[in-house]
This record gives structure tokens, sequence and C-alpha cells, in this order.
């Protein structure tokens, strides 16, 4: 069921209140009454939208999660799909690298990969043909996939999109 316009606005007000903040302040330092007075929001609203400050990353982590899974369910069935996919999953990180950088300031990653930790097996299963039922290869695709991109963005995306796709790939196929 898709949401309100207004409910939409409202959360997008409050994500990009709290990033505005975190920019200059410590993530434990700001307060959900700052939050509130930044987006120009009551805490009603905000409170009707989210359960805390974290739930607000949380949040846009599934964002990006959803965005995630349409952009790999359209090359799923290419002759080269995992190539293709791990240049996806690259190519979301790098078009998220802000708020990324951020939470690794804060040390706030984890809320991110805990919003894909969820279906994580779904992407895994479909681009790497990994089977859930093996717990330990999936924590390992999952821990290195997500890894390597944070170290990309800890080093300032220093390798362009394509190169960091081959790196990976290779990792993959040796």
């Amino acid at each position: 069921m898709k949401e309100n316009k207004q409910v939409t606005r409202s959360k997008e007000w409050i994500f990009k209140a709290l990033m505005t903040l975190m920019k200059k302040n410590a993530f434990r330092d700001i307060s959900i009454s700052d939050i509130t007075s930044k987006a120009d929001v009551a805490r009603l609203t905000f409170y009707r939208n989210f359960d805390s400050k974290e739930d607000i990353l949380i949040s846009q982590g599934k964002k990006i999660y959803e965005k995630l899974m349409v952009d790999l369910e359209k090359n799923i069935h290419k002759e080269n799909a995992v190539y293709d996919s791990i240049r996806i999953i690259i190519t979301i990180f790098n078009e998220y690298a802000d708020l990324f950088e951020i939470l690794l300031k804060n040390k706030l990653d984890y809320l991110v990969m805990q919003s894909f930790e969820i279906e994580i097996s779904n992407i895994l299963k479909n681009i790497f043909g990994v089977d859930n039922t093996d717990k330990y290869k999936v924590k390992f695709y999952e821990g290195a996939l997500f890894a390597i991109a944070v170290e990309w963005i800890k080093n300032s995306r220093e390798e362009s999109i394509d190169e960091m796709t081959d790196i990976i790939y290779k990792l993959i196929h040796n």
C-alpha cells in the first residue's frame, strides 16, 4: 500500500533535517526536538511516522534496499547477471555515499546493514546462487559486500564504480 503524499513528505523532511543536523553534530547529541524544529514539523508528526531517531535511518535503509531490489530484478536474467548486479550494488552505495559517510562518522553504519540483513538472502540467492540454508555462506557474502563498500566509501571512493565492480567480481570468482 502506497503512503499518502503528506506522510511521504513529512518523512522526507524529517530525514533531511536529521542529515543536516548530523553534518554538524554527533547523532547522540541530536534530540527529537532538534529534528522536529529543523524539519518544521510537530513532535506528533514525528511520532506518527517514527519510533526513534534510529528508526529514521532504518527507514531510509529500507528505501535504499527497495531501490536496490528493483534495479537488481531488471538485470537478474542478463548474460552476466553477477557482474551487473555487483555494479548495481556499488552504484547504489555511490549514490548514497553522503548518507553512508555521515553514518560511518557516527558509527551508525550497522543501522543500514540491519535494514538489508532481513532480505539480503534474496539478493544472494538471485545473484550468486547462494541458498539461504547455507547460513555461513550467506553471512560471508553479506559481510564481504558490505565491508568492501564501506571501505571504498571510507577511502573517498578513490576507485571508479567500474574499478570496484571489477575488484569485487574478481574476488568472488577466484
